[in-house]
């Protein structure tokens, strides 16, 4: 493969995910719940923005793919360079859609989480 996948995750580094995203396919935590802290009620969970980055940038080390993609964590808030993609992302966050903001390749993907699995996914579909 010639280029990477460009993966740019757009949210708020101490932003808190918490709810009941550990047991769906659309989870923050991807099925896994490590790094998350669970309440009383064990299926809300509470976790860091950055935390998920850092667990899918080790997921996708872990499944041998880090050598395929150039992924980035992108403070909203911060100032970020003026391009299409960060347009796309700030319209859609003024439509109501929560960050994280998962964009891949330039298409928005996922928002209100991170999800290993989906991403996964994705980068397989993409290299293939």
């Amino acid at each position: 493969m010639n280029s990477k996948i460009k993966i740019n995750i757009y949210g708020n580094k101490d932003a808190i995910i918490s709810g009941d995203r550990c047991n769906n396919k659309h989870s923050s935590c991807s099925g896994k719940c490590a790094g998350c802290k669970s309440t009383n009620d064990s299926k809300t969970i509470h976790v860091r923005t950055l935390d998920l980055y850092h667990n899918l940038v080790n997921f996708l080390t872990i499944n041998h793919l880090k050598e395929n993609v150039d992924i980035h964590f992108i403070e909203l808030g911060k100032s970020i360079p003026v391009n299409e993609e960060a347009i796309k992302v700030e319209d859609i966050i003024k439509k109501g859609f929560e960050p994280p903001i998962t964009v891949i390749d330039g298409i928005v993907r996922y928002y209100a989480g991170i999800s290993n699995v989906l991403v996964y996914k994705d980068v397989l579909e993409l290299i293939k």
